[in-house]
């Protein structure tokens, strides 16, 4: 039998309360499974090292310390700006230095370009390439748009189902889908590729086109760094430690809840003379919900239900209006909108046809100067002489060069590519008052309004009619509040039937993005 002395009890009682703990000489080299660190301290006279799992998603905090030296970490900047950079900017731009994967979430229009526009520099600066990727065409073709001003027409590339331009560029701007077909085909492109910019990644959750981000990502080489952009993720934590994991390399997640426009949302209960004008603040800039204004909506709304032909007592609105309803309610708006120097508006509704159908109810609207329309004709006349003759007199352009003249508009996947191209530069250029937008236009397209207007805060998701989710009702209300323009963005919704339930606006439009 062993016996052991005072001095070999309390070693054995260490050693069975470290079983998970190696003890090594200073010879002896560890092995640890892939996605494991360690951390070594010291017992005695002995290294101990312990195994600890790695942490594929780091979260990136405020730290004062760091922003105060940028300049000194970053002493010659490959790009630089006419403006002071944000604090969630500086800490993606020294990540980026560091060669690190980042994902960065902020609201709509908070600067998310300046990183991508960072990373372009930085592979300029490296002889390398860059590729910007995006899930829409219009986000795209904007984008190439930008980045030519930025960069030179000749630095910039565009590939799309549609059109591929100096494709032999540094920087190139591509839909996903394209980017997974170069994977697949092992273009040479990717050879030279120091980053991939994803845009709007949170197309990931998309039931359909999702997986086609997921191969992407998991196809893409070592040597590719990853900048994944998103004003709206529900788990940037949890993808980021996914993306991590997969790729073998940390995530850095830096987010932030600042918006650079508050937001002030609204509801708008009908056209009764009392309430024409009138508008009704549920949320304010600073994200408290008012009671006393949900509480004036409801009352507004059963006072114009009583008055309706045949009611009785306090019975509820209709569910539905008709188009003779939806007019009147859209010109009272309009009306009321445009006294208020609230213009221009983008309406976000959840159907071609009914976009096509509420700007043609409203021809009698004339939202233009004579100079604007001048403007508008020259400009509108000069784009489509790209089109052949016979294609010049199409039923859609005739119809969208009078909407036009009366600062109407429509955007939508059933608008022709150049028309809808031509929207998009007049909006830019403040000569479209009213446009009439499916959900696309929020996805990451760089133009904003004064106003943002719900037809409905429902949609049918390809499988049933759902309310708006809150990430969805953030994206598009985001598009409310021009940086440097207006102090505040004004979001409506119509309420055309029934109010919609406290409880539910509640948890639309404040409940927290970021997990």
């Amino acid at each position: 039998m062993v016996s052991y002395g005072p001095c070999g009890v309390l070693f054995m009682v260490l050693l069975f309360c470290l079983q998970d703990v190696d003890v090594l000489d200073d010879d002896t080299a560890l092995e640890l499974p892939e996605g494991e660190s360690v951390v070594t301290t010291t017992a005695g006279d002995e290294q101990v090292v312990e195994k600890k799992a790695k942490q594929w998603a780091v979260q990136v905090d405020i730290d004062d310390k760091v922003l105060d030296e940028f300049h000194s970490r970053i002493p010659r900047m490959a790009h630089r700006w006419n403006f002071e950079l944000d604090p969630f900017q500086k800490l993606a731009l020294l990540h980026l230095h560091n060669q690190d994967n980042v994902f960065v979430a902020a609201h709509t229009s908070a600067g998310k370009t300046v990183i991508a526009e960072y990373a372009v520099a930085l592979s300029r600066d490296h002889m390398t390439r860059t590729l910007y990727t995006s899930p829409i065409k219009a986000l795209s073709n904007q984008k190439f748009r930008d980045f030519r001003l930025t960069f030179g027409t000749n630095n910039v590339g565009l590939l799309t189902g549609d059109v591929q331009i100096n494709k032999e560029a540094p920087f190139l701007i591509m839909t996903t889908e394209i980017l997974r077909s170069m994977l697949y085909t092992g273009s040479d492109v990717i050879r030279d590729v120091e980053w991939v910019i994803f845009d709007e990644v949170h197309y990931v959750n998309d039931a359909e086109r999702g997986v086609v981000w997921e191969e992407v990502l998991i196809m893409l080489p070592d040597h590719v760094g990853i900048i994944l952009l998103s004003a709206t993720v529900p788990n940037a934590m949890e993808f980021a430690d996914w993306v991590g994991r997969t790729k073998k390399k940390p995530v850095y997640v830096i987010s932030t809840l600042k918006r650079p426009v508050p937001l002030r949302h609204f509801l708008y209960t009908g056209n009764s003379k009392q309430t024409s004008d009138q508008l009704f603040e549920i949320v304010t800039h600073e994200n408290h919900f008012v009671t006393e204004g949900y509480q004036a909506a409801l009352a507004a709304k059963k006072g114009r239900s009583t008055k309706l032909p045949g009611s009785q007592g306090s019975r509820a609105p209709p569910q539905f209006t008709n188009p003779k309803q939806d007019k009147n309610i859209w010109l009272s708006l309009i009306h009321a909108l445009s006294k208020k120097d609230k213009l221009p508006v983008v309406a976000f509704t959840f159907s071609r046809k009914r976009c096509d159908d509420n700007a043609d109810q409203l021809t009698s609207l004339d939202l233009t100067t004579s100079l604007e329309k001048s403007e508008i004709h020259v400009f509108f006349q000069h784009s489509i002489k790209l089109l052949k003759g016979t294609d010049q007199k199409l039923p859609q352009v005739t119809w969208m060069r009078e909407l036009l003249k009366k600062g109407i508009a429509v955007h939508h996947s059933g608008i022709l590519p150049i028309i809808k191209e031509v929207i998009e530069l007049l909006f830019q250029k403040g000569l479209v008052k009213l446009l009439f937008a499916t959900e696309t236009f929020a996805m990451g397209v760089n133009m904003p309004a004064r106003t943002v207007v719900f037809d409905s805060l429902q949609k049918h998701d390809g499988t049933q009619m759902r309310s708006l989710h809150s990430a969805e009702y953030i994206q598009m209300a985001g598009r409310a509040g021009r940086r440097g323009l207006d102090r505040t963005g004004t979001v409506i919704m119509l309420c055309k039937g029934d109010v919609t339930e406290a409880s539910e606006l509640h948890k639309m439009i404040l409940a927290s993005i970021y997990k």
